[in-house]
């Protein structure tokens, strides 16, 4: 008896003095993973990191690398040599009646019989609209359409020119020439129409029209025409645009262009725009034609002036101002000063993804550290437990009735015969490197003890995935075995219950955010989603988009994205009615009382 007492003493006083040192070693690593945490955090904040994915990484790391890809493209979409490929066509059954319509040694049968044929064509070439070629290097660089740089601006005019003459062409008419007065007469035009506060619905401005065109010592229609609603003018085709925006793209700008010189052709309502386009000129086409292009913003969309000035409206100007010169084309020379901006853009954005990388590194670097610190202390504490455990299912295991009654063993030769008890193994016990648990002496499988699970062999699930047929369910056991939770692994959230989630929202309070998990448990990244028959977008990182417009469309408080609907943007100020494919409404009317302007607003 004294021997057990003293065994006990001893065994009380080793479990003290662990308990002792563990509780040091614990207050140790907790001061050395505060101290650390401290380090990873002021490495963030030096890098300008306001927000994480779910995986853990920077999004501004992301954003970076998505910029240098993106540069990337950019430089080797410039290297291309640029060339035209939108064409304009016109059918030889178009030409035929354009120019039967505007002959009036015809009949009037003869000529209205032609313009049903115009109709007719129309409604099948207007179709041409949707074979509009982006070139890759006109979707670089975006511009203030109120302030274009000259270059642009020459370019634009080389695109009109070319699809101009690509009709007169096909018409068997002069192909116009690209002077600089021309374009210059365009533009002080369009400065006039910006400063008589006009808009696109409105008349050609025949009295700024007139004043440029005297500044050139050119014939004019005169005051009167000036004075009328719709008077009559010699030198515009005028269009409107509801399509572009402020700031636009130079794929936008020609897409404009192109747009237009459809509408003039192909407009099924009136041919004349098409007579002048075309050359046709009433069947009197003139000798030359030099042209000019601009465009520029009004206070409900925006406004392009074609003007073309013939030789003989030359040869009767009071003035010898006019230059028929011919800017040299900037088309390749624009995207070569743009390769230059972009190649300076790319180093200097890959030297500050080489500086974010190396800073996330030794961020990775600490943040491992930490980890492996708090599964230090899990491992300790798991052993705790386990030995806890193992102790109170010793001391319910109930002894046999030969043990109790015997201090030691027998030696008589039948206790010999009947061999000796063996003891059952119960609880967790450690073999080979691997977690089991018995009970009664037999491994269990394929099922759970607390937050542990236990293989078909037996064996602890560790740092894996497995899938619970009971509870049809994926669960991903941590590297000390014990299950995930409320946490993401990955792409995958594992929920407060352990399971992962499938098909399913969760909101994550850490992020600040609605994230949705697919089939198959990643979340959705970078896309638009239509879930129970609403449309919803998430962006890089799989964070719901919500009170923000995507485009043309606008997600609503709830993420999901407006159709049929007015909703207020507190932003802009206005209201907008989002229709029933999601796009906001343009320059229409509403339910049938609503005016919204070419931006969308209601006016």
């Amino acid at each position: 008896m004294n021997f057990k007492r003293s065994f006990a003493l001893i065994s009380t006083a080793t479990l003290l003095a662990f308990s002792c040192s563990v509780v040091h070693a614990d207050s140790a690593r907790q001061s050395k993973i505060k101290e650390l945490d401290s380090q990873r955090s002021e490495l963030a904040k030096k890098n300008g990191v306001t927000g994480y994915l779910a995986d853990g990484r920077w999004y501004s790391l992301v954003e970076a690398e998505n910029k240098v890809d993106s540069l990337k493209k950019q430089v080797e979409a410039l290297k291309v040599p640029y060339i035209e490929k939108n064409t304009i066509k016109v059918s030889p059954a178009y030409a035929k009646a354009l120019k039967d319509n505007f002959d009036y040694s015809k009949s009037e049968k003869e000529r209205d019989q032609a313009e049903e044929i115009l109709k007719s064509e129309s409604a099948k070439l207007v179709l041409q609209k949707n074979n509009f070629v982006t070139v890759a290097s006109d979707e670089i660089e975006v511009y203030d359409v109120d302030k274009l740089p000259k270059d642009v601006v020459i370019e634009l005019n080389y695109f009109a020119l070319d699809m101009i003459n690509q009709v007169r062409r096909q018409m068997g008419t002069p192909e116009v020439t690209l002077a600089q007065s021309s374009i210059d007469f365009a533009s002080k035009l369009s400065a006039k129409v910006k400063e008589a506060n006009r808009g696109v619905w409105d008349w050609h401005y025949v009295k700024g029209i007139n004043e440029v065109a005297r500044e050139y010592g050119l014939p004019t229609s005169g005051k009167e025409q000036e004075e009328k609603e719709n008077g009559y003018q010699y030198y515009e085709n005028s269009a409107g645009s509801f399509s572009v925006s402020k700031q636009s793209t130079r794929a936008e700008l020609k897409r404009a262009i192109y747009d237009a010189i459809l509408r003039f052709l192909y407009d099924g309502d009136e041919f004349l725009h098409a007579n002048s386009i075309s050359g046709l000129n009433w069947g009197e086409p003139s000798k030359a034609e030099y042209f000019g292009f601009s465009m520029n913003l009004l206070k409900d969309g925006t406004e392009m002036s074609f003007i073309t000035v013939s030789d003989g409206q030359l040869s009767k100007s009071t003035k010898k101002n006019f230059s028929t010169k011919t800017p040299a084309n900037t088309t390749e020379s624009n995207r070569k000063l743009t390769l230059e901006k972009k190649e300076k853009e790319l180093e200097s954005e890959k030297s500050k993804l080489e500086k974010l990388q190396f800073s996330y590194k030794e961020y990775e670097k600490i943040s491992k550290e930490i980890d492996k610190l708090n599964e230090e202390e899990e491992k300790e504490k798991e052993i705790i437990r386990k030995e806890k455990q193992d102790k109170k299912n010793s001391a319910t295991t109930k002894p046999s009735q030969s043990t109790q009654k015997q201090d030691k063993p027998k030696t008589n030769a039948s206790s010999s015969k009947q061999g000796s008890s063996t003891v059952s193994k119960n609880g967790w016990l450690k073999e080979n490197g691997s977690w089991y648990f018995y009970n009664a002496g037999k491994r269990l499988t394929n099922t759970w003890q607390g937050s542990y699970y236990l293989k078909s062999d037996g064996r602890m699930a560790e740092s894996e995935w497995i899938y619970d047929n009971s509870y049809k369910a994926w669960y991903y056991l941590k590297s000390n075995g014990i299950y995930v939770r409320d946490s993401w692994q990955g792409s995958y959230y594992l929920k407060s219950n352990g399971k992962m989630a499938d098909k399913e929202w969760i909101y994550d309070n850490y992020y600040q955010s609605w994230f949705y998990l697919k089939e198959g448990g990643a979340y959705v990244n970078h896309q638009w989603l239509k879930i129970d028959g609403v449309w919803y977008y998430f962006k890089s990182g799989g964070y719901m988009v919500s009170n923000a417009w995507q485009g043309s469309y606008y997600l609503k408080s709830s993420g999901a994205m407006a159709v049929n609907e007015w909703i207020y943007d507190s932003y802009w100020g206005g209201w907008y009615y989002l229709k029933s494919d999601g796009s906001y409404a343009r320059n229409e009317i509403v339910q049938g009382k609503y005016r919204v302007d070419y931006s969308g607003k209601w006016i």
